[in-house]
């Protein structure tokens, strides 16, 4: 079990008791309330965040229909991006270079239906397929090329996991390659390392695993277990840490040495810890590596006896919410939607670096 520490602000800020009246008289509902159970948010991190120039994209359903929405570091001015009542975007994946984001889409009905990839620009203009039946996509360090898991069965499901072989799709050819590993399963939440050397992932139930954060070669078939608990990792830009879900309560952080004889993950500690049953998940380093970016919510107990847990992409999570924390220090947080209309799968949108001219 993970210790929480105390807020280490001594009093609740004046909007918090406000919120916190209107809680009590039944002024928010309850798809709202749970990000308020965590604690005092950080309104100094919330006037940071107003000028910091990194948007934040992430898919929510909000009528019955999953969209993929940007909105400023500090939430203000959500756009929705796709617009498609009759498709589901999920999971978006911004580019490196802030360009484009690839997604999912769950396309059809019934027994047509599939879960397949994309990309756009990051406008949400220019939808381009790159596979069907296909989940889990990731960029590579220039932008060039995605890499994806191929669907394990013919039939949908929800299950992030069922994936089997990996490939790589480039842009500017529009032509696939397979991994050289054809061993490569049950792989989720690719990640490809700055340097193009490596890929870390979350292994359930396969490839000799039970359930693991590894890191595989990306031209070759060494595999090695990063030794962390939990799941969906996420590399830092600059490929120095990593974070990741440490158990269902915490996002951990950890230096990460992907350079020495085996890749090896240290120093572990958690930046952000939750109480059951307010879960943390989708944890992502925004691109200079100062801040995180993640989703918290209630637990769903009749889903989870389904199988179908609200973390996974398309699963309807009521309550859950989009936060933002400070990565070097500890529970320094704010949220940044309030609606709990299913916010998650955050993932940062860098701003386009502008070119001085001699």
């Amino acid at each position: 079990m993970f210790q929480l520490r105390r807020s280490q602000h001594p009093l609740p800020s004046p909007g918090l008791i406000l919120l916190t009246i209107a809680i009590v008289f039944g002024a928010i509902g309850p798809e709202s309330r749970a990000w308020a159970q965590q604690g005092v948010q950080s309104q100094d991190l919330l006037a940071e965040l107003k000028t910091y120039p990194h948007k934040i994209v992430y898919e929510t359903n909000r009528d019955g229909n999953w969209e993929l929405y940007t909105a400023n570091a500090d939430g203000s001015n959500p756009v929705n991006l796709t617009r498609t009542p009759q498709v589901d975007e999920l999971y978006p994946r911004p580019s490196p270079d802030g360009s484009k984001i690839c997604f999912v889409a769950d396309e059809g009905k019934g027994p047509a239906k599939l879960r397949n990839i994309y990309y756009m620009n990051a406008d949400g203009t220019g939808r381009t397929k790159v596979a069907e039946n296909a989940r889990e996509p990731c960029w590579s360090a220039d932008s060039q090329s995605i890499a994806y898991m191929a669907g394990e069965y013919k039939h949908f499901t929800f299950i992030d996991f069922a994936t089997k072989g990996l490939f790589i799709y480039d842009l500017k050819t529009g032509k696939t390659r397979q991994h050289p590993n054809h061993k490569l399963h049950h792989l989720y939440t690719l990640n490809w390392s700055p340097d193009g050397k490596w890929f870390v992932a979350t292994v359930h139930g396969g490839m000799g695993f039970s359930h693991s954060i590894i890191a595989f070669e990306a031209e070759g078939d060494k595999v090695y277990d990063l030794g962390l608990e939990g799941c969906r990792p996420n590399i830092r830009p600059d490929g120095r840490q990593i974070t990741w879900g440490n158990g269902d309560y915490c996002a951990g952080v950890a230096d990460l040495d992907l350079n020495g004889p085996m890749p090896k993950a240290s120093n572990i500690h958690n930046v952000v810890e939750s109480k059951d049953p307010i879960e943390t998940y989708h944890v992502v380093w925004s691109p200079d590596g100062k801040y995180i970016v993640y989703t918290q919510g209630p637990k769903d107990a009749k889903k989870r006896l389904g199988g179908l847990v609200p973390e996974l992409p398309g699963v309807e999570a009521r309550g859950w919410n989009i936060y933002v924390a400070d990565a070097s220090r500890h529970n320094r947080w704010v949220a940044i939607t309030h609606d709990g209309k299913s916010n998650k799968q955050p993932g940062w949108v860098a701003a386009k670096r502008e070119v001085t001219k001699p």
